[in-house]
């Protein structure tokens, strides 16, 4: 391989976790219809943040995590800087607890992007109530978070799969 070549596919390499948070906030912002709309659409962004924060925060970087949710603000409708203020945060808190994350069990790593997602989602809860004036409903933020929880163990699989296959090995 040519080093032009290999220097792209360093580069794709570097960006796939941004790239699929990206992707993440076009699946979300897309109008499907889960179920019937019995299932909220799943915040796959959340879920790229907390997992990357983890195994390899290198290839997720703060300014990348600003862009994908700057970029979910902007689809969705929601106060400029939102999500990008949740999804930073969540970076954070998970990369503190980065190194208890390592090498434990997936149900373990399971729970805790259960409390990271049910933070985020006191975060987005609180903040929407306090510019609305008043305490909002959370039943569909519930629900929505619900849905994103029972998904992390697919993504994860999927994730782990990835990084070990194309990040990791080559």
């Amino acid at each position: 391989m040519g080093y032009r070549a290999q220097n792209l596919l360093s580069m794709l390499k570097a960006m796939t976790p941004t790239l699929l948070g990206l992707l993440g906030v076009l699946i979300l912002a897309l109008p499907l219809r889960l179920f019937e709309d019995a299932l909220p659409t799943p915040i796959i962004p959340l879920v790229v943040v907390f997992f990357w924060s983890i195994y390899s925060p290198d290839y997720l970087p703060s300014p990348s995590i600003f862009v994908i949710g700057i970029l979910q603000d902007l689809l969705m409708g929601g106060p400029l800087g939102l999500w990008a203020a949740v999804y930073l945060v969540t970076q954070y808190i998970v990369s503190s607890q980065r190194a208890y994350f390592l090498g434990r069990e997936q149900k373990v790593v399971w729970l805790g992007f259960a409390l990271a997602a049910a933070a985020a989602s006191l975060m987005l809860w609180l903040v929407m109530s306090l510019m609305s004036g008043a305490l909002l409903p959370v039943g569909a933020l519930a629900a929505q978070i619900t849905a994103t929880v029972l998904i992390y163990p697919l993504f994860g699989a999927a994730f782990r799969e990835l990084h070990s296959r194309v990040l990791v090995e080559a």
